[in-house]
Parts: C-alpha cells; sequence; structure tokens
C-alpha cells in the first residue's frame, strides 16, 4: 500500500515539474511578432483573398478612339473620354463627351453612366472599364440638319482594347427620325488616380 502511495506522489511530483518548465520556457521565449509572420505568409502565398476587400475611393481616367459601325452613320469614327468616381467595392460612377464624325454627319456625345475603370484579375496586372450608360446625342445632319437623340448601351474594356454596343433613336424639329445601332471598337488608356489610402491587402499586390 505504501509503494502504491509513493508511485502516486512520484508522478504527481513529476507533473509539476514539468508544466512549471514549460511555463518557464515560455516566459523565455522571445514573443513572436505576429503582424510580421503574417505579412511574410501572405507575400509567400501571392496576398490574402478579401472577401470585403478595403475602400478606395479612386479618380478614373478612360480616355479611347475608334470606329462606330452602324446606323445613323454606318462607318465613323469617334473619340471620347470618361471620367469615373470608384470606391473599389459598391459605388462606381462616370461621365464623358465625346465626338463622332461620319460621311453625312457628325455628333456631340454626352454620356452618363454606372461604372467605370477598375483592376483586372489574371496573370498579370492590368486595368480595364465596364459601363452600362445613358449617352445624349446631338446630330448635325448635314442634309437634314439638326437631330437631338437618346441611347443606352455597354461598354467593356480590358487593357488597351474595348468594345461597345449602343441602341437609341434621334429625332429632328422637322420630324425626321434617325436610329442608331452601334458597336464601338476602340482603343483605351485606363487610368487610376487613389484618392484615398488602401490598408487592405489585396490578391497579388
Amino acid at each position: 500500500m505504501s509503494f502504491g502511495r509513493r508511485t502516486i506522489a512520484a508522478a504527481l511530483a513529476g507533473a509539476i515539474a514539468g508544466l512549471g518548465s514549460a511555463a518557464v520556457a515560455d516566459e523565455l521565449e522571445p514573443p513572436r511578432d505576429v503582424d510580421a509572420w503574417h505579412a511574410a505568409l501572405s507575400e509567400a502565398i501571392g496576398g490574402e483573398i478579401d472577401d470585403e476587400p478595403a475602400l478606395r475611393w479612386s479618380l478614373g481616367l478612360y480616355p479611347n478612339f475608334g470606329l462606330a459601325l452602324g446606323p445613323p452613320e454606318w462607318i465613323a469614327y469617334q473619340i471620347q473620354g470618361y471620367v469615373s468616381l470608384s470606391n473599389g467595392s459598391s459605388f462606381s460612377l462616370f461621365t464623358g463627351y465625346g465626338y463622332e464624325r461620319g460621311w453625312g454627319a457628325e455628333a456631340h456625345l454626352v454620356t452618363l453612366g454606372w461604372g467605370g475603370v477598375r483592376r483586372l484579375s489574371g496573370t498579370r496586372p492590368q486595368r480595364g472599364f465596364y459601363g452600362k450608360f445613358i449617352r445624349y446625342r446631338r446630330i448635325n445632319d448635314f442634309s437634314r440638319g439638326v437631330l437631338h437623340g437618346l441611347s443606352v448601351g455597354t461598354e467593356t474594356g480590358a487593357g488597351l482594347f474595348s468594345l461597345a454596343f449602343e441602341f437609341g433613336a434621334a429625332r429632328s424639329a422637322s420630324n425626321h427620325w434617325a436610329v442608331t445601332a452601334q458597336i464601338g471598337l476602340k482603343i483605351a488608356f485606363p487610368l487610376v488616380i487613389p484618392l484615398s489610402r488602401n490598408l487592405g491587402i489585396r490578391p497579388g499586390s
């Protein structure tokens, strides 16, 4: 009986000594820099995946030029410039002004839409554009006079290339009508000017 008690006491003493040595080792071990470890891990795996990325207000510039194929001019060249304001998440608006010239008419374009310049994910960083818009078109037809029209459309760009679709109609004071049904093939130069600092880590950044 005394042998069993001595065995239990020895086991308890060993356990207490082990816990004490572990506590001392924890006190002697230098504290870990969690932030540095987190940053090193993020860099090694290519950045965190943010389900809710940090907000970053930015101004987007999107100058573009190209061809507009379809009525009312069938073949015309366009020069346009968009300015967008975005918070990097749920809010993004853009506006723009442009000029169009074909064989028999010229037009001035004023655009307002939802969307703007954005960062595209891929193997290499690049910027693009996406937007849905409503457009006022003032057409100066060289044979029928001035027509005023409205159209709706969408535009998508990646890097230097952009594709746009637009549908609408225009009417003159003398009741002449013109249909707008165009496909735009453009070269564009998406630019971003940050307006606020983003403290979040984005994929690949």
